[in-house]
């Protein structure tokens, strides 16, 4: 097969050289109808200008900076959608490198990021917390034409590209709108993982809001922080159960499911205590299959990886900026009926 050019994509189109030129570099001046013939087929053919090619010097490599979760199903979950898009792509001269990591501070986070600047990564795939030190080397990375997506996790106040994720309001509000009907008139537990991340106070937030809206008085809810850890989720509900008799629904906004499970397990209360969490990992399915868990929202991480990458790839491949800086996958709630089988 002949080697695809500007000139090639003109005559096929019926256009110009130059029109194929304004497309491709984002300028205007070209007819929507035109613009969209045009991309459709730089789409197709994976056409590149040479200028793209120079600047990844013939081969695109993008670095992926995933973070520890307890859970494997998480950073699995990424894989799989990196995977994904890859197979997509389809071509040998983009790359991406991963770096997991052991923990979740800052400091990790800017020695996987110097590793992979090391390694001459021309974009960046981050799900890091909203905290001032990360905005900086956000700000920094895209200063030097580094461009960075979030993913899961935003930093909204960062010059990231943009943001692929859930929407965490909506998650949120989905789940007090079942746990206020779950709940009655008791009393309701928020068990949060980091507050420094937007997944989770986005959650938080929809949740509280949605329990206002509902009539839930602020004196019936109790929030605790626990970090992501299977102790501090454990400790922090037994404590919250044998403090409260009212207490009749948990939400689990981390993902220490099995603290909260095991806690319950523990003080066995002679009344039902409901409990609504995040992501169908393979513990929440087994937990909702065997009652423990009521509902579960969940949301695709696979997806978001591969969008995260496909972002980057369009950007470096083929000269489109995405259309909007921030980009919701499908967020879906899961039954125990739904989970069997």
């Amino acid at each position: 097969m002949a080697k695809m050019t500007a000139q090639r994509i003109a005559e096929a189109c019926g256009v110009s050289r130059g029109t194929v030129d304004r497309v491709v570099n984002g300028r205007g001046g070209v007819a929507p109808e035109v613009r969209e013939r045009i991309q459709r087929m730089v789409d197709e053919t994976g056409y590149r200008t040479p200028a793209m090619k120079r600047q990844a010097g013939g081969r695109v490599r993008i670095g992926f900076v995933i973070p520890r979760w307890d859970m494997k199903y998480y950073t699995a979950r990424m894989r799989q959608g990196v995977k994904s898009a890859l197979r997509r792509i389809g071509t040998g001269d983009f790359e991406v490198l991963i770096e997991e990591m052991h923990g979740r501070s800052v400091q990790e986070y800017m020695q996987c990021i110097a590793r992979l600047r090391a390694q001459g990564v021309h974009g960046l795939v981050l799900n890091t917390s909203d905290v001032l030190p990360m905005q900086e080397e956000i700000d920094r990375l895209a200063a030097e034409g580094i461009p960075v997506v979030t993913c899961n996790s935003d930093v909204p106040g960062s010059r990231r590209l943009c943001h692929i994720g859930q929407d965490l309001r909506r998650s949120g509000r989905i789940a007090a709108g079942l746990m206020a009907r779950l709940a009655g008139r008791g009393d309701i537990l928020i068990v949060t993982g980091n507050s420094e991340f937007t997944a989770h106070r986005g959650r938080v937030d929809g949740f509280c809001g949605r329990l206002a809206e509902l009539g839930v008085e602020r004196g019936r809810w109790q929030l605790i922080e626990c970090i992501e850890r299977y102790d501090l989720t454990y400790d922090g509900v037994l404590d919250a159960l044998r403090a409260n008799p009212r207490l009749r629904g948990i939400y689990m906004a981390n993902e220490s499911v099995h603290g909260c499970v095991d806690a319950l397990a523990r003080v066995r209360p002679p009344y039902p205590v409901h409990v609504v969490c995040n992501d169908l990992t393979p513990w929440a399915r087994d937990y909702l299959l065997g009652g423990q868990v009521d509902f579960v929202i969940d949301q695709d991480f696979a997806g978001q990886g591969e969008r995260a990458v496909l972002v980057l790839y369009d950007l470096f491949c083929r000269g489109r900026k995405p259309a909007h800086d921030v980009v919701f996958v499908q967020t879906s709630v899961i039954t125990r009926e739904m989970a069997e089988g």
